[in-house]
């Protein structure tokens, strides 16, 4: 390609436009932060993690099918079911719907938030109209279900039931709307938005497993249920980490990427290494807790009192003998399958240990430059597993107490999110461009010079007399 080249403009008569080689459009100095964005992440983040202890609460406590019916609660409204049923396993079951409902909510108003619907005046306008309305009929709907409830009406218990579906709904709309109303600024950035959506998708996923695991009866959806709690809390931690000011101030200073990443990729592929492998410990506790496998070996740190587990029919029967000559309600018969799943989760707490271990040496040791990337996580992470040792120890010894098992499911997730922030965090250090703002490139990083019009026919020609001597000696320096 010719460096140079002179073509006539349209609407000049000889006036040359230069074009030079093209070059990368830089990005943008100043950057995009939306506060509310960023809160309303954190805020969803922040609220799954009682989510995940009071889902511990629900497999500790097996009380995953106390309430046998959804999206409905013993066929009531779940937001109007009485309180005073809530009791023994429901107590639990219900306050896990409730809050899922929250973060649910908290996910909807975080995936409108990043993509601006009433950014327009005209959206804004119907979405003002439609939030009036449904809020008035809500308001009538709730008007006609006290007159209701307090009159003699035939059949009153249906047509009580009837009317607050119809109240459910509407009100349904009334939050969705008004959130959209409120929501008037369009985050610029393509992929910020595509997190915020993932993280609304992933949370219906996720309730509609949980409806599932309930109307199918289902055992191995709980465990995928458990699975994508964790994934969920992953999802929402990223969107509050891209929407930060800190993620802008670990982007490498060079926006072009000619500078030296103060992260290396070796680090980022082990931090990613280290977030796979606490992930699949996370899903073997959660199948070893929905399979009754947590107190399938009853001492640590040996096997019914050997180096290794029973592996055959013979001990398998001595370890069934022992359960039961301990007396304790909670040591029932178990099997090979249920000892050795417990067995892989012990291993796999070895596995996590020394592979953290290796991620906390490799990123305390990074210099100066790289330290706001890796330190926090990287401290945070050693009270954190020996908090997670020191839980999973006393589960076993003192007989999985719920509060205790729920405690270190919850743990389990802290250990996850970090390594995951970890991880993610390097990746930005070392060029991840996640969450950059694309700004448009100006003329001249398009290559083109700038037109000037001329005055008149005089001053016409003497511009390009000015142009044709300017690229003679370009042409003759070249």
């Amino acid at each position: 390609m010719e460096p140079f080249a002179v073509r006539a403009a349209p609407g000049f008569n000889t006036m040359p436009v230069i074009r030079t080689p093209p070059t990368r459009p830089p990005m943008s100095p100043e950057p995009y932060y939306n506060r509310r964005l960023h809160w309303l992440a954190l805020a969803t983040a922040v609220a799954t993690f009682p989510l995940i202890f009071m889902g511990g609460l629900v497999t500790t406590k097996q009380a995953g099918m106390s309430v046998p019916d959804w999206p409905n609660s013993y066929g009531y409204n779940m937001f109007l079911f009485p309180p005073n049923q809530w009791v023994g396993g429901v107590f639990y079951e219900h306050t896990h719907r409730l809050m899922g409902s929250v973060v649910g909510l908290l996910s909807l108003a975080l995936a409108l938030q990043a993509y601006g619907p009433a950014a327009r005046r005209r959206p804004r306008l119907m979405l003002g109209v439609g939030v009036v309305l449904t809020g008035l009929m809500s308001f009538f709907l709730t008007l006609i279900l006290v007159t209701i409830r307090g009159g003699q009406v035939p059949n009153v218990e249906q047509v009580f039931r009837g009317t607050a579906r119809t109240l459910e709904g509407m009100a349904g709309l009334f939050v969705v709307l008004l959130l959209a109303f409120v929501a008037r600024r369009r985050d610029p950035r393509p992929a910020v938005r595509w997190v915020c959506l993932a993280v609304l998708g992933m949370v219906i996923l996720q309730g509609v497993l949980g409806g599932l695991r309930v109307v199918l009866v289902e055992l191995k959806l709980a465990v995928v249920h458990a699975c994508v709690a964790q994934t969920f809390l992953c999802l929402a931690a990223l969107a509050a980490l891209v929407t930060s000011r800190l993620w802008d101030r670990l982007a490498p200073a060079d926006a072009v990427g000619k500078a030296r990443p103060a992260v290396g990729l070796g680090f980022v592929r082990l931090a990613a290494a280290a977030v796979a492998v606490v992930y699949l410990q996370l899903v073997v506790g959660a199948t070893m807790r929905h399979y009754d496998a947590g107190l399938a070996v009853p001492d640590v740190p040996l096997h019914y009192g050997k180096v290794l587990p029973p592996t055959d029919a013979a001990g398998l029967a001595a370890a069934n003998l022992a359960r039961a000559a301990s007396g304790h309600p909670d040591l029932r018969p178990v099997t090979l399958g249920q000892i050795w799943l417990h067995v892989g989760h012990r291993a796999g707490a070895v596995l996590v240990t020394v592979v953290l271990g290796v991620v906390v040496w490799r990123a305390l040791r990074y210099p100066a430059a790289a330290r706001p990337a890796l330190r926090n996580p990287a401290v945070a992470l050693v009270p954190l597993v020996l908090a997670q040792l020191t839980l999973g120890v006393l589960t076993v010894l003192l007989r999985k107490p719920a509060d205790l098992a729920s405690l270190h499911v919850a743990c389990g997730a802290l250990v996850l999110v970090t390594t995951f922030a970890l991880a993610a965090r390097s990746g930005r250090a070392h060029g991840w461009r996640l969450g950059s703002v694309r700004d448009e490139p100006t003329p001249e990083a398009r290559g083109f010079g700038v037109l000037v019009p001329a005055a008149g026919r005089g001053s016409t020609d003497r511009q390009n007399d000015g142009c044709r001597t300017d690229l003679a000696s370009l042409t003759a320096s070249r």
